[in-house]
């Protein structure tokens, strides 16, 4: 789920307003006898895939990074007007590189001041980690809890590779140098030394949840990676009790506060919801659409002083990028179309005749054989009418009948076979991605 979020960030399918981290300060218990204000609770949302470092970028300041979740925990830790600090997590986890670092920061903080971890409504994996350091965590009974387990990949291009017509030769020194490039298969000795990482790392996060939560490392070990809700999630150690924010918040001695509300709560949809299916990564209808249209026109909080934070314009623009993005990718197009689709959409009310005239010009095409001009036909902007008359001219040779051979390519099809193969060029694919607004010509 974590991969699927930061690499929907990363090809701007998700903006950063899909991946919050933001601190509130709540009002606390009420003050001792001695004292003359009462402490507040400052409360961490952290929501959506976790990196090591911010990585900011086209579609925004990034996902929420262990550098700013620091930053931001050791602000509440030395602020005297804190009392509890709580860290509200929805979250699927994500990198394993940083993490150790901030949960044995969070650890031996213990004790200056009550450290509470809500799951809210799920902590997996690098997100469990970090709930795991803190004093305490409350669970809802439908909350999960666990992943604790590290995964790695290794993707073999070289079969797509062969198949476009493209051969890499490597040139390097050095034995191990391009053990895991993705243009080649991976090796068994390369394989070994992947799973011998992977296994190390996870005997870290084994042995810092025993000790974060104070049980066997056998019984950690023992999940398997599994995740556990609810009861189940405590009867397993990895939770301390069942309880929500209004449960959070009445131990604290601050009963009926209201959960601070966070970026994207009333946006109509910004937030993408990663649920069961960790591609659901997109809005579910077109209501969905023009709620977030409706958000990107809507001014920001006053409130907020963030000296980073986007103004309107930029904000209504992620909001927008971020709605059409998600209907897209939602529609069921094959990937080349989708992406074809993306490059021509640029207003949010218009994508829902978009995306039908793209299903429309890809029956066409399937139906006249020429499925490879599917492509460049929607990028263009034609109508189901011109794209019909284009196709009827590249297969008029052939008349009526139905073709079950390959058919002869013209000169139409040899041309956007052509386009398809140099749009695949790594060169090509990593310049449009440093500079996506200049690698259009």
């Amino acid at each position: 789920m974590a991969e699927q979020l930061v690499n929907a960030y990363l090809s701007g399918e998700v903006t950063s307003l899909d991946t919050q981290l933001s601190t509130e300060r709540v009002p606390g218990a009420a003050p001792a006898p001695e004292a003359d204000t009462a402490g507040m609770i400052g409360v961490i949302n952290i929501s959506g895939g976790l990196v090591n470092r911010p990585m900011p970028g086209p579609s925004g300041g990034g996902p929420v990074s262990y550098t700013a979740l620091r930053d931001a925990f050791d602000e509440l830790l030395h602020d005297d007007g804190i009392s509890a600090i709580v860290l509200r997590i929805e979250s699927p986890g994500g990198m394993a590189s940083g993490l150790f670092d901030l949960t044995d920061h969070i650890y031996a903080s213990r004790g200056q001041k009550p450290i509470h971890a809500l799951v809210d409504d799920y902590a997996y994996s690098a997100a469990y980690g970090l709930a795991a350091a803190c004093d305490e965590i409350w669970v809802s009974r439908t909350g999960g809890a666990g992943s604790v387990g590290v995964c790695a990949f290794h993707y073999d291009w070289s079969g797509n590779d062969a198949q476009i017509g493209l051969k890499v030769t490597p040139i390097y020194a050095g034995d191990r140098k391009i053990d895991f490039n993705p243009h080649f298969p991976l090796s068994e000795e390369a394989h070994a030394r992947a799973l011998e990482s992977v296994d190390a790392t996870y005997g870290l996060f084994v042995k810092s949840v025993a000790k974060y939560r104070g049980i066997d490392e056998a019984i950690v070990r023992s999940t398997q990676a599994d995740v556990y809700y609810g009861d189940r999630a405590v009867a397993a150690g990895l939770a301390t009790r069942l309880g929500t924010w209004d449960d959070l918040v009445s131990h604290l001695g601050a009963p009926g506060v209201d959960a601070p509300g966070q970026a994207g709560d009333d946006d109509g949809g910004a937030d993408s919801e990663l649920g069961a299916t960790p591609m659901a990564v997109g809005a579910e209808s077109e209501s969905d659409v023009e709620e977030v249209a409706d958000a990107a026109d809507a001014p920001l909080d006053p409130s907020n002083t963030d000296v980073d934070a986007p103004v309107p314009d930029e904000a209504a623009k992620l909001a927008a990028t971020g709605a059409i993005a998600r209907a897209v990718t939602a529609a069921g197009l094959a990937p080349d179309l989708a992406v074809a689709l993306l490059e021509h959409v640029q207003d949010v009310a218009h994508v829902a005749r978009e995306v039908e005239r793209a299903h429309g010009i890809a029956d066409l095409c399937r139906a006249a054989n020429l499925r490879s001009l599917a492509a460049d036909l929607i990028k263009s902007g034609a109508s189901l009418e011109q794209a019909r008359a284009q196709l009827d001219g590249a297969t008029a040779s052939v008349g009526d009948e139905l073709v079950t051979a390959q058919p002869t390519q013209s000169t139409a099809v040899i041309a956007a076979a052509a386009k398809q193969a140099e749009s695949l060029d790594p060169n090509r694919v990593y310049a449009r991605r440093n500079n996506p607004r200049g690698a259009k010509k």
